[in-house]
């Protein structure tokens, strides 16, 4: 999913200049020496891309991060929601639908926030193994979500005059 655009770093003047970093001669050594001073370890992806559940100490940071950004968050999504969804947007939307209509019917309708952490892990390893059935309703959705994004966004250009 990562593109090349995602993964190209803005260059500085550091990146230009060659220093043996270890002294020793060795140009395999200094690049990975050079690579370390510099960071290119991708640590940030890593943390995005892992396949298993976050662990409690890791939900509390990523809730102080989005408390953060809560603002920022806000702003983007009532610009964004003036404006007519893209078919990714809406496929998306679709997709999250599907993913709530089928975990509300197996929770027999209780709300995801007031199951245990534990339930909840159990219940996404689920969903990821019904990605069929869950692509199929989000494909059969997609016309319903058009429909009520063009509904609310006429809705809302009437409050406006």
């Amino acid at each position: 999913m990562d593109t090349m655009h995602d993964r190209i770093k803005k260059l500085g003047f550091k990146d230009f200049v060659t220093v043996d970093y270890t002294m020793t001669g060795d140009e395999y050594l200094a690049y990975q020496a050079q690579k370390r001073k510099r960071g290119h370890f991708d640590t940030y992806n890593e943390e995005v891309e892992v396949d298993e559940a976050l662990t409690q100490s890791q939900r509390m940071k990523a809730s102080q991060r989005m408390k953060k950004m809560s603002r920022r968050i806000q702003m983007a999504k009532k610009r964004a929601m003036k404006r007519a969804p893209s078919m990714d947007v809406l496929k998306k939307r679709a997709n999250k639908q599907a993913r709530t209509d089928l975990l509300k019917k197996w929770t027999r309708g209780q709300d995801k926030s007031d199951l245990s952490f534990g339930r909840r892990s159990e219940l996404e390893k689920k969903l990821k193994k019904a990605k069929g059935k869950i692509d199929r309703n989000a494909k059969r959705l997609v016309p319903q979500m058009r429909k009520k994004d063009q509904e609310r966004r006429s809705g809302a250009s009437k409050k406006d005059k």
